[in-house]
């Protein structure tokens, strides 16, 4: 406990220091999450203060954090939740050139969302290391080619298109405010139900769904990512979040299943979808 809670992270920041990246100086056993919570509280004073005022700076807004870090250590830098360090990167020809090639595969992977977020990101693409992480890169990557986003882009359309009529028939009946941001989830959501798996999936919304509970449910059992034993304090919604990702497991099997009969069958799918383009990479691939 005390090697891994208090010298193993000692170490990590020496290591991390003597190879030039720099970042705010945490402090046991908080890591900078006080200095976050400081930040935030101080900036949500001041815009209280000038609410006459309109700022389109969304980063700073959101991550006043981050944004003062930036100011301080530069684009690429350290910091801290708990005892597991992150490195923030607003540098496109840094990430760019790390995550090329076979670099990629060396990066390592927080071990706080591998246990902690487990429910949330499961064994995927973004969690992965190593020769599993190319073998996911390999297998997605034709999804997101400019001809699959572009047959895709319909099913996004529409909602969006749907959502701005809603909107246009609710100004001209002298309705004086719409609730933009549950319109804009509501949006979000259909639009990756069809684009993920397709029009034809009524299984698509249920994910999303779930997928927005056990959010919710994972950041009410653990605001203090990181650190140590943190994640024991409320063991009923970890439990919870166990549940609802079994129960999208189930839900993603259905949607497999349903494309791979379809398949036998030699039907075409109704619709260009992700899912459908992930498994056609799959086999592909071979694996």
């Amino acid at each position: 406990m005390l090697f891994s809670c208090w010298i193993l992270p000692i170490l990590v920041y020496d290591k991390l220091g003597k190879n030039v990246f720099g970042g705010p100086t945490p402090t046991f056993p908080l890591g900078n999450i006080r200095d976050m919570k400081t930040v935030s509280k101080k900036n949500m004073k001041d815009d209280s203060s000038s609410s006459s005022t309109i700022s389109h700076d969304i980063h700073s807004t959101v991550f006043p954090h981050f944004s003062r870090w930036q100011k301080s250590h530069g684009k690429v830098f350290i910091y801290w939740l708990g005892t597991e360090p992150f490195l923030y990167i607003a540098e496109p020809d840094f990430l760019k050139k790390m995550s090329s090639k076979v670099q990629g595969k060396f990066w390592g992977k927080p071990n706080v969302f591998k246990h902690d977020r487990k429910p949330m990101f499961g064994s995927g693409l973004v969690m992965v290391e190593g020769d599993d992480w190319v073998r996911h890169r390999h297998v997605i990557s034709p999804a997101f080619s400019p001809p699959n986003m572009k047959a895709m882009v319909s099913l996004m359309v529409e909602p969006a298109t749907k959502m701005l009529r809603r909107w246009t028939t609710l100004i001209n009946s002298g309705k004086p405010e719409i609730d933009v941001e549950r319109d804009i989830s509501t949006m979000a959501g259909e639009i990756i139900a069809r684009a993920t798996f397709g029009l034809s999936c009524g299984n698509g919304s249920q994910v999303f769904e779930k997928l927005k509970a056990m959010q919710i449910t994972l950041f009410n059992s653990n605001r203090y990512v990181g650190v140590p034993f943190s994640r024991w304090l409320f063991p009923e919604k970890i439990l919870e979040a166990k549940k609802l990702g079994k129960e999208i497991d189930q839900l993603f099997m259905s949607v497999i299943e349903d494309h791979v009969g379809k398949k036998k069958k030699n039907k075409c799918l109704d619709e260009a979808y992700l899912v459908g383009y992930m498994m056609e990479g799959k086999r592909f691939s071979g694996r």
